[in-house]
């Protein structure tokens, strides 16, 4: 034991029935990390580990599938301590000491830290703790091919001297930390300024002890207003409905509902650049087979720049939904015979009073969002429909509204042809052609293209699927676990990441586990029909003749 900390209490463990110890060697033998780590474990010289990589793994795992756990190591030690004799051989802990566990396990999960920070190639924290996740999601769960991505703070351990809301806000994204349009309230005493405890090698300030924790900008919830705070910034994939058909204007048909789990995460310093954060790894997923066609997503990624976003996931076929903000929104300059309106491309013979269109404000009724929607909807009956698929290159072709049979209009006879379902628009007089013929717009030319056009009540719809990472938000800070300061009691990414790879894994269980059991109680509640027979001509007439004749329908013995 360690002279320069006081004896810690490892007793108290939660005991481990054998179906959680089966579950946690279940995850930890399909995430495929113990052939990797094992070799940086194995030594031929000297003292021979009581407590090895996969006991550990296991024992850390047991401590991530239980509700409102906490991620520190003295938790691990006092589920070791917990576990019956039988157990403990099975995971082949030798000379078990209940004295001496914390300090075996802090030693074996500081040296799994340093493995994971030595450099290998593919193999970091990063890896470790999305193979945990991804191996806790058994395929048949892995429904959809459409994701929901937000990101979460994660306060540091390290003590800060002085005030948050004195800290720099520096870094590559530092413009697109403060979205929220809420001013920071006024402190009742003067506020006193962080201390700088040095410069990282990112050139970033350091103001804590965890030498990675950087200062970044956080919005508001119901607890606590937007603001600044320092440590880490969390971003999660999280499994959301696909779009199976749409018109484009006022109707979606979604699938049926899938799991929420969490497919990637992404634990890096407060102010990293969010799109650099998490689109690197969407598309290396997407190229390592993950069935990834659309990702939903708020502002805080929409706002990076297109070369860092939405061309790279177009390049890697993935489509992208979201909420342009107000300097992405108006009429952008375009070189072709169209208008380049809030990210969409639209006839040129667009009305002006339909170019121009406000958006409702937020908590805004249903009836007032449908009232601001019925112009979008309109608006969205002049878009130009893409004619072919993207080339090599990203370029598209696309049709205006009176070719592709959207619209109709008196000045184009060819379009009177169409069904009386077609709308009928007014176009000014004078106006002899509706376009130039096929159209060819480069991918830089769209950075804000979206399937659906932007307002309306279709595009709210499938806006709307973002509401599951929502929801995964909210369990990983109270529902499941709480990942407030004090949940970790490490410092550095690396850590911290290993530990969330538990966690994560925990929670996917626990989904798919309250998944199984909605279905379950859906099928049981569904009213259950006698399955109709169709019976040979003696089974139907004969009963009906013995019941006129009065006879007795039984068989005789």
């Amino acid at each position: 034991m360690s002279a320069h900390r006081a004896p810690l209490d490892a007793s108290g463990g939660r005991a481990s029935s054998g179906h959680d110890l089966q579950l946690a060697n279940g995850i930890i033998d399909r995430a495929g990390v113990l052939p990797v780590l094992e070799p940086d474990f194995t030594a031929e010289t000297g003292r021979h580990r009581t407590l090895g990589l996969k006991a550990l793994l296991v024992a850390c795992q047991l401590n991530g599938l239980s509700r409102h756990h906490k991620g520190h190591l003295i938790e691990v030690a006092r589920i070791i301590n917990a576990l019956s004799d039988e157990q403990r051989t099975q995971l082949g802990i030798d000379n078990h000491d209940p004295s001496q566990t914390y300090d075996r396990v802090d030693r074996t999960f500081t040296r799994l830290a340093d493995v994971l920070d030595a450099g290998h190639p593919g193999v970091d924290a990063k890896w470790f703790a999305n193979a945990l996740a991804q191996a806790a999601v058994p395929e048949e769960f892995r429904q959809s091919r459409s994701i929901a991505v937000d990101g979460t703070d994660v306060e540091t351990w390290g003590a800060l001297h002085g005030d948050a809301v004195t800290v720099d806000l520096d870094g590559e994204a530092a413009e697109t930390q403060l979205m929220d349009d809420v001013a920071v309230p006024k402190l009742k005493k003067p506020a006193r300024r962080a201390k700088v405890l040095g410069v990282g090698a990112d050139g970033r300030n350091q103001y804590t002890a965890d030498r990675d924790a950087r200062a970044g900008h956080r919005s508001a919830t119901n607890s606590r207003p937007a603001g600044s705070y320092v440590g880490y910034e969390l971003h999660l994939a999280v499994q959301a409905r696909d779009m199976k058909w749409t018109n484009h204007i006022d109707k979606v048909s979604l699938s049926d509902e899938v799991p929420g789990v969490i497919t990637c995460l992404a634990l890096v310093p407060a102010g990293t650049h969010r799109g650099r954060a998490i689109v690197d790894d969407l598309v290396a997923a997407k190229a390592a087979g993950a069935p990834i066609d659309d990702v939903v997503w708020d502002p805080g990624y929409s706002l990076c720049s297109a070369g860092s976003t939405h061309h790279k996931l177009a390049q890697a076929g993935i489509h992208q939904t979201f909420q342009p903000v107000t300097h992405q929104r108006g009429v952008r300059p375009f070189s072709g015979d169209a208008l380049l309106l809030d990210g969409q491309l639209y006839s040129s013979l667009l009305p002006n009073e339909l170019r121009d269109l406000p958006m409702p404000p937020r908590g805004s009724s249903e009836a007032v969002k449908v009232e601001h929607e019925a112009r979008f909807n309109l608006r969205a009956r002049w878009r130009m429909v893409r004619h072919a698929a993207p080339d090599r290159d990203g370029a598209t072709r696309w049709r205006c509204p009176f070719c592709a049979g959207l619209l109709r209009a008196r000045q184009f006879p060819k379009t009177m042809r169409r069904p009386k379902t077609v709308p009928l628009v007014p176009v000014d007089e004078g106006c002899e052609h509706c376009c130039d013929g096929i159209l060819t717009a480069m991918a830089a030319e769209l950075p804000w293209w979206q399937r659906i056009p932007f307002g309306t009540t279709a595009w709210r719809l499938s806006m709307g699927r973002r509401q599951v990472v929502e929801s995964v938000n909210a369990a990983l800070k109270g529902t499941f676990a709480d990942l407030s300061r004090g949940f970790f009691r490490v410092f550095g990414q690396t850590k911290m990441t290993i530990l969330l790879g538990f966690t994560v894994a925990g929670y996917n269980l626990d989904r798919i586990r309250s998944y199984r059991a909605k279905k379950r109680a859906q099928q049981e509640a569904k009213p259950t029909q006698p399955k109709r027979r169709r019976g040979t001509w003696q089974e139907i007439v004969e009963p009906t003749a013995a019941a006129a004749t009065g006879a007795d329908e039984s068989p005789p013995t």
